[in-house]
């Protein structure tokens, strides 16, 4: 079920990701691949076992319970998998979902009241439908059952990669494309912003990157460094959502916003950055944290959520609804050469840990353990709560 694929934010990447792994692992398997546009055809053409089917629908609810049920079960499909949190409740056909976020339990108020409502009566539902569930991080995990109270006997924890050119090998080429077209300064910190609700239009921004907190200890930051480096701020429509919320050109002093970055693009800003700085409210895995750790950029990320269990002890983490924290971390890390080297050779060190084949042969191991494969070796057991 790959609707998501028509979305250009980090579930798009993940989905994409996931399945072409998916489908290098495991070539013996007939995939039938549900895409909701013409917008994703040809995603996997060069896969032999992929069949795409492209099933148009204005309605995400039709197009989940209705239309790809009716399709699978005319395919004589297996076993469904959606890489984000839904299944038709109605189907006899065995399925997975992955559970991709907390974020609605944890900070209810950066979702309108009907989102909300939403998740409390559906996302159970799936959950007692589904005949396996993973999760995207250990936190996303242990979250959802300390806010639902619900038993999820068959979860698996399955994390998340980064696309092949997050590598801390320069990319020199890339690079100056980059400084060229951006007017990139020699030295500076990055962030990757979100200001929208993803996969979302027509809904009212979204106060979980907090952007505002992160802008503030910039500020602070200015005025306690001797040699200030300039914010970089990868991501749309930030600046309209700033001065929207009272941000002058005084406030916003040293600061670049660049727009939407193409993922193809984004390696290249971590390659150059000398640090990066998250302080979202809320993880539940954090790709740019992975991203950053990939690329040896020294990372500043939240302690909330899955930010320590992807960062390790390879990150500077902070308290994300402390300014001074923020700014602290900011002076620390653009002040020593030596610590940035150090975070550098951990970050990526760590970031080995987290790849598209560990992620796929996990997946592939609970799609086992429900409708085993011919030949397939024998599953791991799921992770039991």
């Amino acid at each position: 079920m790959a609707r998501a694929l028509d979305q250009g934010d980090g579930l798009g990447l993940y989905c994409r990701q996931l399945l072409q792994h998916l489908l290098t692992l495991d070539t013996r398997t007939r995939y039938v691949i549900f895409l909701a546009s013409e917008q994703a055809r040809g995603t996997f053409k060069e896969f032999a076992n992929a069949r795409e089917h492209v099933i148009p629908s204005r309605s995400k609810l039709v197009w989940d319970q209705l239309l790809v049920p009716l399709a699978a079960h005319r395919l004589n499909v297996d076993l469904l998998f959606n890489p984000k949190f839904s299944l038709p409740l109605l189907s006899g056909i065995p399925g997975v979902f992955v559970l991709q976020s907390c974020d609605w339990y944890v900070n209810p108020g950066n979702y309108p009241w009907w989102d909300n409502l939403y998740i409390r009566l559906m996302l159970p539902l799936y959950c007692r439908r589904a005949s396996g569930v993973l999760a995207i991080s250990r936190a996303t995990l242990d979250q959802f059952v300390k806010y639902t109270n619900m038993k999820l006997p068959r979860a698996a924890i399955t994390h998340a990669g980064t696309a092949p050119n997050f590598t801390a090998a320069a990319d020199l080429e890339a690079q100056k494309r980059f400084r060229d077209e951006y007017g990139i300064p020699e030295r500076f910190i990055l962030t990757v912003a979100r200001v929208l609700h993803t996969g979302h239009r027509g809904l009212p921004d979204y106060p979980g990157g907090n952007n505002e907190r992160l802008l503030r200890a910039y500020r602070r930051y200015r005025r306690e460094s001797p040699d200030p480096l300039p914010l970089l701020v990868a991501g749309r429509d930030v600046e309209r959502y700033l001065r929207a919320r009272g941000f002058t050109c005084a406030d916003l002093e040293g600061v670049r916003f660049l727009g939407f970055v193409p993922n193809d693009q984004l390696h290249a800003a971590y390659q150059l950055a000398d640090c990066f700085a998250l302080a979202t409210l809320y993880e539940s895995f954090g790709l740019p944290i992975l991203e950053a750790l990939a690329t040896g950029c020294p990372a500043i990320v939240p302690a909330t959520g899955a930010g320590p269990e992807v960062a390790g002890a390879a990150a500077r983490l902070i308290d994300p609804y402390d300014e001074s924290d923020i700014a602290r971390a900011l002076l620390e890390v653009t002040a020593s050469a030596a610590l940035r080297e150090r975070m550098r050779q951990e970050g990526v060190a760590r970031a080995r840990d987290f790849t598209w084949q560990r992620t796929a042969a996990r997946v592939l191991e609970v799609f086992d353990e429900i409708c085993p494969r011919a030949g397939a070796p024998a599953a791991m057991s799921a992770v039991k709560l």
